[in-house]
């Protein structure tokens, strides 16, 4: 099985992958944030060239899938971010390298180069209160400043997610499933518990979910 956790910046999606989800559920091999590593390997580019940041971790992040695919026999792969986010930031961000990319990743799924994601979390953001502290804190990270307007957040996370729906509508089959929550402690830890129960679900049969009303579909592929 393939999943992968969506969503905006600042989202909490990392938090929830170490602290609910790597190392609680079994044979659940985690990839992390590509972004973070390629800007480990080149840090001026963000900064100098988004384009060709955005370009870099599109092509690390179907590297590293492919290679994780083709090494496991069995198991889950959970991805922090995947190749949609990719295509949606540069959607946003350079519409020529989107297009490339968008034909890239088109013939690897062909190809079967990469696998589909069976599911993708979209781990959308309450901001009717407002910016909360733990919001604030995230927000003044410094790859997120160097790479997103962290000053209008609304406006973040309201493109990021037309972008992710247009990306995802390009392709067959599709699913995400949208946990929206609200931006503090109380909030979080509510959808991150909700999010391991359902993934659990699947591992395990006799792991009941406790509402599943709380998940609802914001797209499924034809």
């Amino acid at each position: 099985m393939k999943v992968c956790i969506s969503g905006p910046a600042a989202s909490g999606k990392s938090f929830c992958i170490e602290n609910y989800l790597d190392g609680r559920i079994q044979g659940l091999t985690v990839l992390s944030e590509s972004s973070r590593k390629v800007s480990e390997m080149y840090p001026e580019l963000p900064i100098q060239n988004i384009g060709k940041f955005r370009e870099k971790i599109c092509e690390f992040q179907r590297q590293r899938e492919s290679v994780v695919e083709n090494l496991m026999d069995n198991g889950i792969i959970l991805c922090d971010r995947g190749i949609f986010d990719n295509l949606a930031f540069l959607l946003l961000q350079d519409k020529n390298l989107f297009h490339k990319e968008f034909t890239t990743v088109l013939n690897a799924y062909k190809n079967k180069v990469i696998k589909q994601y069976d599911y993708i979390f979209y781990f959308d953001v309450d901001l009717l209160g407002g910016i909360t502290p733990l919001l604030d804190r995230a927000l003044n990270d410094p790859l997120r400043k160097a790479t997103i307007n962290v000053d209008n957040y609304a406006k973040h996370i309201i493109e990021f997610r037309n972008a992710f729906i247009e990306v995802t509508n390009y392709f067959k089959g599709v699913k995400v499933i949208p946990v929206v929550a609200k931006p503090d402690e109380e909030g979080f830890d509510l959808r991150n518990s909700i999010v391991k129960d359902y993934i659990l679900s699947d591992v395990n049969a006799s792991v009941r979910l406790p509402d599943k009303n709380k998940l609802r579909y914001i797209y499924k592929g034809a």
